[in-house]
């Protein structure tokens, strides 16, 4: 065997190894000068950098911030920058007004914010001090109440809401414009409620009585062949709006055969009473004594005190009168009683809730 040829083997396997490591190293340098000279390429012309091949995670755009850690050292005010977006409309008190000069509460929390060195503190830092100065007021400033009372008619009245309950009977009715003037110049936003008459009974009662009176009156008529003219029935009074159509159609407003109605004979008076949202009218006869329905429509008001207005020539008795001088009295109520002649039949139970008797008289 020929030792040359051996060695000439391993020469040319050597040399074909180098050559390949040559080529495979060029071809990546070549690869990786062309990446570079691409990619820095699009960085120069097109002003940015590549994007990684990987995205970062963005938080939105209004999610709230996590809140700072509570300060642990002594707070110090910032001071504040205009901004130039925001208008500049401030008063010009506020933009001359001086800063205030702030300090801190002896004693107080590091976390404690300043006060103003004008404010009063004690010694243990309480706003407002203890404070050891004297003084001698002597204003005598005048209120709007009515703490010294009003005169209705010459009688002092304490009360400030004032419950009016008034007979529009046609032989009451020339004196209540007279009234209505006295009440309405001291008590404008006075409760008013009107009825036909001045009784105060149980409505079982004043119904039995009312039925026999008119049967006896039926009866004559027939008797003496003559023609009965008159209602049949009462009705059962009920507290209505004094300008609702029941009030309208009530005897003492429309009027009857022998009086003329309130509406007809006072129009301004009743076109000023018809406007008030707080003028109510006890429906029914005037034998239906249906006081008692004003004193429970007055109560439910939270009046204080009660103006009742007429002649008491009608009975106040009964467990209707009862019950309305209960109600004076759990309402601790003052009375005022306004009669044309007298207390009337209604003369133990003014004593009973200690009425006041007015001394005015009236003319028609």
């Amino acid at each position: 065997m020929n030792p040359n040829s051996h060695s000439s083997g391993n020469k040319n396997w050597k040399d074909f190894f180098k050559k390949t490591i040559v080529i495979v190293f060029v071809f990546s340098l070549a690869v990786h000068l062309l990446l570079l000279v691409g990619f820095g390429g699009v960085a120069l012309f097109q002003g940015k950098m590549p994007q990684l091949p990987f995205r970062a995670e963005t938080m939105p755009a209004d999610q709230a911030a996590p809140p700072p850690p509570p300060p642990t050292e002594e707070m110090v005010q910032e001071e504040k920058v205009a901004d130039p977006n925001m208008p500049d409309d401030a008063p010009a008190s506020e933009d001359s007004a001086p800063p205030l000069e702030m300090m801190t509460v002896p004693g107080g929390a590091s976390w404690a914010p300043a006060i103003p060195k004008d404010v009063k503190t004690s010694l243990t830092g309480t706003i407002g001090g203890t404070g050891t100065g004297t003084g001698t007021g002597t204003g005598t400033g005048k209120g709007t109440g009515r703490g010294g009372g009003v005169k209705l008619f010459g009688i002092t009245v304490e009360a400030k809401k004032l419950g009016v309950i008034v007979d529009i009977s046609g032989s009451m009715q020339s004196y209540i414009p007279k009234v209505m003037e006295e009440v309405f110049k001291n008590f404008p936003d006075a409760d008013v409620v009107f009825m036909n008459g001045c009784g105060m009974e149980d409505w079982e009662t004043a119904l039995k009585n009312w039925t026999e009176i008119n049967q006896q009156q039926q009866k004559a008529a027939k008797e003496n062949k003559t023609k009965f003219i008159g209602p049949k029935s009462m009705p059962k009074p009920k507290v209505v709006l004094f300008n609702s159509a029941e009030a309208s159609d009530s005897p003492a407003i429309r009027g009857t055969v022998s009086y003329g109605g309130f509406r007809k004979d006072y129009p301004e008076l009743y076109d000023k009473l018809a406007r008030r949202s707080n003028t109510w009218m006890v429906t029914s006869f005037s034998d239906s004594h249906a006081a008692g329905l004003a004193f429970d429509q007055l109560a439910r008001r939270k009046v204080q005190a009660i103006y009742w207005f007429a002649d008491f020539g009608d009975p106040v008795t009964g467990p209707a009168a009862e019950e309305a001088a209960k109600l004076v009295s759990d309402n601790k109520m003052e009375v005022i009683i306004h009669s044309t002649r007298g207390v009337g039949k209604a003369g133990d139970w003014i004593k009973q809730v200690n009425g006041q008797l007015v001394q005015t008289k009236l003319t028609r």
